[in-house]
């Protein structure tokens, strides 16, 4: 029960994140312009982690679709951490989220596998 809780705070977590990247508000325009990708790249994003986000709620009635969608976030979560730390070079602070919801997303992936 408690490995469906988790999978139901990331895939909140990273669906509204991914709402944020499509419609684009101004603070994630400015966070997107520091981190010197292009932003058609940030629609792409925001697309894979609602995608990913879709993916984990199937996942409650079958886990390959969980093991899908963890392994799209594990992809997406390695690169925000690549970004923030070694990219842009931001304090590993910036980094606690994206590698909290890796950590989850792994333990989603190894519980469902």
């Amino acid at each position: 029960m408690a490995i469906k809780i988790l999978q139901l705070v990331l895939m909140v977590f990273i669906g509204l994140g991914g709402v944020i990247k499509i419609i684009k508000p101004t603070f994630q325009i400015e966070h997107w312009s520091l981190y010197q990708y292009p932003m058609w790249f940030m629609t792409v994003t925001g697309i894979m982690e609602i995608m990913a986000s879709l993916a984990l709620i199937l996942g409650y009635w079958n886990r390959y679709y969980a093991l899908i969608g963890c392994s799209i976030i594990i992809v997406l979560m390695l690169g925000a951490i690549y970004t923030h730390i070694i990219r842009v070079r931001q304090a590993l602070a910036m980094a606690i989220p994206s590698t909290l919801c890796l950590l989850l997303a792994i333990i989603i992936f190894v519980r469902n596998y």
